[in-house]
């Protein structure tokens, strides 16, 4: 069964009863969808379709979430669309209608739900974003072809809310990234001034045959910082592993791995490193860079509840103009 208005479930011989029975959801007012699909987000998406302004399209986190982008974990449910900045105020439960002018041009169809384009989305979200988070979610558009970097300069509008960090986060963005924590440790890096890295590099014999392929390489160095996430741990993966690192030693690469705790509770350490495979001195004040946006970030237990502060205006739970009356 498709999802339906109240008006057309009765043109559909629907009853009030069967509606009102657990076969049936009822995301907002007058709309009504199979239980069964109701925790699938396309699905809601779908069904919201039917109450919302003519043209209105997903936007923000729901546009980023039906993309299946790397974001922040704070599990969210809630809807965000966008109608035109002309139409008349929408307020109801299930879902926050922002008003804006979203051109033409960003306004997109995928997979049967009407989208904010790429580039939109992450101009949104650098609203709301800590700069390390919107970096990883551009890592992962840019990765995935979702957009250019072209296109991403082209929504960087002089005194649009979160501008500065959208033009901040450009700066540090990188599309050869193939997963969050890379871009986490790449990070951890640049914003501790180590800017002489190469995401992504090709390890080759001197003959030019490829031995490996690095998440970082630093300068000219044979160091090769790391992520090694849960992924590398089961039995066949930790094999490939152990023969890929004997390889790189015996051509005499540096291999070093990293994992999530030494990036949230050592990253001076990491910091370190770098300083030494590179020739710098030694200075304890370089890892602040990274641990300033580090406390804004998602990644901490305080810029998760801050973000979720933040967000708390696209949740409708009920609608107020239907409560009020």
């Amino acid at each position: 069964m498709d999802p339906t208005r109240l008006d057309q479930a009765r043109q559909r011989g629907l009853t009030r009863g069967q509606l009102r029975s657990a076969a049936w959801a009822h995301p907002a007012h007058d709309l009504y969808q199979p239980a069964v699909g109701a925790r699938s987000l396309r699905e809601r998406c779908l069904a919201m379709q039917l109450v919302l302004p003519e043209g209105a399209v997903f936007t923000h986190l729901t546009s980023a979430l039906l993309r299946a982008w790397w974001l922040p974990d704070i599990d969210w449910q809630h809807l965000i669309a966008c109608s035109d900045e002309k139409a008349p105020h929408h307020d109801r439960r299930g879902v926050y209608v922002r008003r804006c002018g979203v051109a033409a041009a960003h306004r997109l169809t995928v997979d049967g739900v009407g989208v904010a384009s790429a580039a939109w989305t992450i101009a949104e979200l650098a609203e709301h974003l800590a700069l390390v988070d919107l970096v990883v979610v551009i890592d992962c558009a840019l990765q995935r072809k979702a957009r250019t970097y072209a296109d991403l300069r082209a929504v960087v509008i002089r005194g649009r809310r979160g501008v500065r960090t959208l033009r901040r986060a450009l700066m540090l963005c990188d599309g050869r990234s193939e997963s969050a924590w890379e871009t986490i440790l790449r990070l951890v890096h640049r914003l501790s001034g180590i800017d002489d890295i190469e995401p992504q590099y090709l390890v080759r014999e001197p003959s030019g045959v490829i031995i490996a392929r690095a998440d970082l390489r630093l300068g000219l160095t044979q160091r090769l910082p790391e992520y090694d996430g849960a992924d590398h741990r089961g039995s066949t993966q930790q094999r490939r592993d152990l023969e890929r690192d004997k390889t790189l030693r015996r051509w005499s690469w540096e291999r070093f791995g990293y994992v999530a705790h030494e990036i949230h509770r050592q990253p001076h350490v990491i910091v370190r490193d770098a300083e030494e495979a590179l020739g710098l001195a030694a200075d304890r004040t370089r890892v602040q860079g990274w641990l300033e946006e580090y406390r804004l970030s998602s990644l901490t237990t305080g810029g998760r509840t801050a973000l979720i502060e933040r967000l708390q205006r696209f949740v409708r739970t009920t609608s107020p103009r239907h409560g009020a009356g």
